[in-house]
């Protein structure tokens, strides 16, 4: 059994926090509205499958665990910008087919400032998958966390009639903002 709410003193509408927050999930599947699609001479009518999770604003502020980042975009975005690059590489030698006037030096300016895009290009691509290798290290600092964060988050009690959240041995209401800032300090995905 927990104490009472340090705020109102009272027990009655006291949650732990991890019952608080999957009771926040609804999860639902049916059927969305008649759709007409014309077929040939005739009409299909057909109904759409829908389905989806219902969050509550409880359960939303009080989720342990860091913001799910999206996947590999930035990676494949450097890999076309590698292709894109080897394409501005082909140019000097498209480009090669007549002698510049100038002799040697000139053809050498005219490689290089041909060059000069495909390592631009190279570039912008380097720095992305330098991005990436950050976003990869700091995920798995994250998930290596997690377990601490939802030790202290196990901890908490949240009461809906003051809607802040409290641990039973400490003697204030912290508000569910401050709660989850210590969760993530806790796992160490605070940054």
């Amino acid at each position: 059994m927990t104490e009472p709410c340090p705020s109102c003193g009272l027990l009655d509408r006291v949650q732990h926090v991890p019952a608080a927050y999957h009771g926040g999930h609804s999860y639902f599947r049916g059927r969305g509205p008649a759709v007409a699609v014309p077929a040939g001479d005739g009409v299909v009518v057909t109904n759409s499958q829908v389905s989806g999770v219902s969050v509550t604003a409880v359960a939303r502020a009080l989720d342990p665990f860091p913001p799910r980042r999206r996947g590999g975009g930035v990676l494949v975005v450097a890999i076309l910008l590698a292709l894109v690059g080897s394409c501005f590489l082909l140019l000097p030698f498209w480009a090669s087919d007549a002698p510049p006037p100038g002799g040697a030096a000139a053809k050498a300016l005219g490689i290089a400032l041909f060059s000069l895009p495909s390592a631009c290009v190279y570039a912008a691509a380097g720095v992305l998958v330098w991005l990436y290798a950050r976003r990869v290290r700091a995920h798995r600092r994250q998930q290596r966390g997690v377990p601490a964060a939802q030790q202290v988050w196990e901890q908490g009690w949240f009461c809906h009639r003051c809607g802040g959240v409290y641990f039973a041995d400490a003697g204030r209401l912290l508000t569910p903002a401050h709660f989850r800032q210590l969760v993530a300090r806790a796992g160490g995905y605070d940054r």
